[in-house]
């Protein structure tokens, strides 16, 4: 129901009320119900003007007009454009309309027709200016003329064009994405006789401009809906990663979300979108996880301050995002920087990922099923060259809950290195993370060089080794508590 005619009825059912509630007060009968009221007879007693053109305004009078659901002119429907009283009703005739008498339904089910008939006119448009020699699809070329209110479509090359604005004197259409040279352009209106066109040109050439991309995706996996963000993305055909097409799931001039195809393995994947009639755009080696991914801590989200610094242990210890490294080979433009200067054993850095992940399935990492019952932690890390002592907390925050890894095995010379830990029995006989789960850093007391350099990223879980992306399987390397 049009709002005008909610916002009405509304009226009409609290004046009833109030009419109800004095009549009562005063010991008077109410003569109608609201029903009655809704459900009263319209009638229509004249319209003008008795000539109308198509698409134009007609005004039709009569009584209880407010309640019209529908309107007619013959038995084309017309839109109702304006209930401006219970006298008086506003309809646009329909482009496809023929002339006969105009007729009014209720929601309640009650009916009116016009004594006369609606004499409807088809005015023919005429264009006076001249189309383009071509242009590009989305953009949009003015027409101007006269009667062009009338226009019903525009193609060219036979697929249909978006008209954006219409008026007598000028219209605005938007190129369709119809790539191609020496395209019609053809015109179309109504005429007593049905549908007609008229050609406006014989030799338009659409071009198709090319798709910007402003963010392509940093890392897909199995479970997640990939977006790709920019401009004319609505002009894409297709999406594909290594040669398998992607589902596309919705598509705008400035968005694009698909999934990745079942068949694709994890590693480094090629995503081409295709547009045009064989153009592409490609991004090479996105690294993709084809198994169950969980991410807990990444530094392009995270802050620095994940990690707590103990100053009474390590007075002159710095953090920060991103430091002298460059970058680990993926995801994102930040990492974690921490600068340690006095030697000592006790806990400089502490994370404690229970409480600083935004991701609550910390809690079922190492449940029966969960992962293949093969979860796996990974994290990037660089230390400069430089031998930092780090722990892992699970389960508990007792020694027995402890690994550390230390020595050569922390030195990663002067590169990035990713980092696999096992998780099922990498603390024999703990079934559950329970309520710990925490990453522990400092120098080792007998450090001598400083600073002691620890840089991080990418804290995530999965249910593979991912040796694809020349991961490191150091499990084995950690030493039990003692």
């Amino acid at each position: 129901m049009n709002i005008k005619a909610t916002t009405f009825i509304t009226a009409v059912s609290a004046f009833a009320l109030l009419v109800f509630t004095v009549g009562c007060d005063a010991d008077t009968e109410v003569d109608q119900t609201v029903e009655e009221i809704l459900s009263a007879q319209p009638a229509i007693t004249s319209f003008s003007p008795a000539s109308a053109d198509i698409q134009s305004r007609v005004l039709i009078r009569g009584t209880y007009l407010n309640f019209a659901s529908k309107a007619y002119v013959g038995d084309t429907e017309c839109r109702i454009t304006q209930r401006i009283n219970g006298e008086t009703l506003e309809i646009e005739v329909a482009p496809e309309a023929e002339s006969g008498v105009v007729r009014i339904a209720t929601s309640a089910g009650k009916e009116a027709s016009s004594p006369e008939q609606l004499s409807v006119t088809y005015p023919q448009p005429a264009v006076s200016s001249e189309l383009p020699e071509g242009g590009m699809v989305n953009e949009n070329i003015v027409i101007e003329g006269t009667n062009l209110r009338t226009v019903t479509k525009i193609t060219f090359g036979g697929t249909e064009a978006i008209i954006q604005f219409k008026e007598a004197q000028a219209l605005v259409v938007s190129v369709p994405n119809n790539e191609g040279e020496g395209q019609e352009v053809r015109m179309y209106y109504n005429t007593a006789s049905g549908e007609t066109s008229v050609a406006l040109s014989a030799g338009f050439s659409i071009t198709i401009p090319t798709p910007v991309i402003n963010n392509w995706p940093q890392l897909m996996n199995r479970d997640s809906e990939v977006f790709i963000t920019g401009e004319d993305l609505n002009l894409v055909t297709s999406v594909t990663i290594d040669g398998q097409e992607a589902p596309i799931n919705a598509s705008s001039a400035t968005a694009l979300n698909f999934n990745v195809p079942e068949g694709v393995q994890t590693g480094y994947r090629d995503i081409a979108v295709h547009y045009g009639t064989d153009k592409q755009l490609v991004r090479e080696g996105v690294p993709y996880i084809n198994g169950q991914y969980e991410k807990y801590i990444e530094f392009d989200t995270d802050p620095e301050s994940v990690f707590a610094l103990d100053l009474s242990k390590d007075p002159l210890a710095v953090q920060q995002l991103n430091g002298n490294a460059e970058q680990p080979p993926f995801p994102g433009a930040s990492y974690y920087n921490l600068q340690m200067n006095t030697g000592t054993g006790s806990t400089i850095a502490r994370m404690r990922l229970h409480s600083e992940t935004a991701n609550e399935t910390w809690q079922q990492i190492l449940d029966p099923g969960n992962f293949g019952d093969n979860p796996v932690l990974h994290f990037w890390i660089n230390t400069e060259g430089t031998a930092p002592i780090l722990k892992l907390y699970i389960g508990g925050t007792s020694n027995a809950n402890r690994r550390e890894l230390s020595g050569g095995n922390t030195n990663t010379g002067e590169g990035w290195k990713l980092y696999a830990v096992r998780l099922k029995d990498f603390i024999p006989g703990l079934t559950s993370v329970g309520s710990a789960f925490e990453i522990r850093l400092n120098t080792g007391s007998g450090a001598s060089v400083f600073p002691v350099v620890v840089n991080l990223d990418w804290i995530v879980v999965t249910d593979q080794v991912l040796t694809e992306f020349g991961a490191e399987d150091v499990t084995d390397l950690f030493k039990p508590a003692g």
